[in-house]
């Protein structure tokens, strides 16, 4: 069991539960292990991290999460499905706490951005004064509850489960297929689910529909870019393709989420009476410079992604 100052030592990488073969010959059973083997390891490293202030660690930290339940969700045929949604559950809570205040450092990365860009006569060091202590004091929250939520029973409980999966796998029959022939049909099951997503996305709305369908969009090609992380050592050009093109569009796709988290804060703000003029004016035309920066990289992504090549990944 871990303590305050850090991780569960369960989850230290132990014999036989570290990088696991990823040849041709081995099983995918042990391709996935070995994926998430890396990422509990990430995990671990940024623990402390986090713990002591770093905010580029929170990120660090929260990747390793999203690419553990991508792991999950991709493999999620060969364990025991229980198993592997109850982890899944965990996991998902423990990124929404780490998501908070890493979106809050987002925002504010972004305000400052746009704030810099406004016109002198805007008054901008006056204006910038509210905006950086309201953002600046929803990180520090966010911050805070996620630190404790590190030192919780809750979290403790996590990572002695995720080395127990890892080091006993709940593994199924199917876990001992090779790898050769059996992983690229179960990233390319996760193509076919961006596929969808992105025909919801087409027959979406304008307006908050398709912002909502463009981020359930982002999430899926996410997972699909984890899914060729995971494989690039059975299949290494056709799986650095599919990356790319999995990050291209996701990075595009994460731009545009990134606006609509900015212009949300922004509307909340602007919504407070106490608010100086000047700021709520300020406030008025960053989120309508934020709203041009979402359209267009919702144009970038659509001609994007009729330039890349199908997302599938060749065997």
């Amino acid at each position: 069991m871990a303590d305050a100052r850090g991780p569960a030592d369960p989850l230290r990488p132990g014999r036989g539960s570290g990088a696991r073969a990823r040849r041709e010959n081995g099983s995918v059973r042990d391709v996935a292990i070995g994926y998430l083997d890396g990422q509990v390891t990430e995990l671990l490293t940024q623990d402390p991290e986090v713990r002591s202030g770093s905010p580029e660690a929170v990120h660090d930290m929260r990747s390793a999460t999203r690419r553990l339940r991508s792991a999950l969700e991709i493999y999620a045929g060969i364990f025991d499905p229980h198993a592997t949604a109850d982890l899944g559950h965990e996991l998902k809570w423990l990124a929404k706490v780490l998501g908070r205040p890493r979106d809050a450092e987002v925002v504010r990365e972004r305000l400052r951005a746009r704030i810099a860009e406004l016109p002198k006569e805007s008054g901008t060091e006056r204006v910038a004064g509210p905006i950086e202590q309201r953002i600046g004091a929803a990180y520090d929250v966010a911050y805070a509850r996620a630190r404790k939520a590190l030192k919780s029973k809750r979290y403790h409980r996590l990572l002695e489960d995720l080395g127990d999966f890892r080091d006993h796998p709940p593994a199924t029959d199917r876990a001992r297929r090779t790898a050769i022939s059996a992983a690229a049909g179960l990233v390319n099951h996760q193509a076919r689910i961006v596929d969808r997503a992105h025909r919801a996305m087409v027959r979406s709305s304008p307006g908050h529909a398709r912002d909502v369908a463009l981020h359930r969009l982002r999430k899926a090609t996410k997972r699909l870019l984890h899914g060729a992380e995971s494989v690039a050592g059975i299949y290494p050009k056709h799986a650095l393709t599919l990356a790319r093109t999995a990050r291209r569009l996701q990075r595009i796709l994460g731009n545009h989420q990134d606006s609509v988290m900015t212009r949300a804060f922004l509307d909340s703000l602007a919504a407070d009476p106490d608010l100086p003029a000047d700021t709520q004016l300020a406030c008025r035309r960053i989120s309508d410079i934020e709203e041009d920066i979402a359209r267009t990289a919702a144009k970038t992504y659509a001609r994007t992604r009729r330039k890349s090549p199908a997302l599938r990944l060749r065997r």
